[in-house]
């Protein structure tokens, strides 16, 4: 008895999902650093001490913001890569679709921690970025 697969309308919109996950990965990157270039462009210096130190802290946020979704776009296909292992692996007489399981499980739980520390630093930066230039205005 051979295996089916699944219908080609659910591979195709499992194909479209990947596709989508990676367009918003490099869009998500790609909009940090954006805007870390445009918080160093358009810093403006002040008297204040503290509004300069929050402006280099937005700095360092949205920079290891960036780096860290960096990290994550590098990691992503060896995530696909490990799925479709996995899929191979359903059809060899070995049992080492189970170990693959595993290690698939683990590589989401790392992504998903990345980028929860990703979306931290990307929202403090920009927290920082706007106290620091609302202070600017109004000190």
């Amino acid at each position: 008895m051979e295996l089916q697969g699944p219908p080609p309308e659910i591979l195709d919109r499992k194909k479209l999902a990947i596709e989508l996950r990676a367009r918003y990965e490099l869009y998500f990157v790609t909009v940090i650093f954006t805007f870390a270039g445009l918080a160093v462009q358009t810093a403006k210096p002040t008297t204040v001490p503290i509004f300069p130190l929050l402006e280099i802290g937005a700095w360092l946020c949205l920079l290891a913001a960036g780096l860290v979704g960096l990290w994550r776009v590098g990691r992503l296909w060896r995530r696909e890569f490990g799925v479709a292992e996995f899929y191979e692996a359903q059809f060899e007489p070995s049992d080492r679709s189970k170990q693959l399981r595993e290690q698939l499980v683990a590589q989401d739980a790392q992504l998903d921690s990345l980028h929860k520390i990703q979306f931290f630093f990307f929202i403090l930066g920009l927290l920082l970025v706007g106290a620091a230039r609302a202070g600017a205005l109004l000190g």
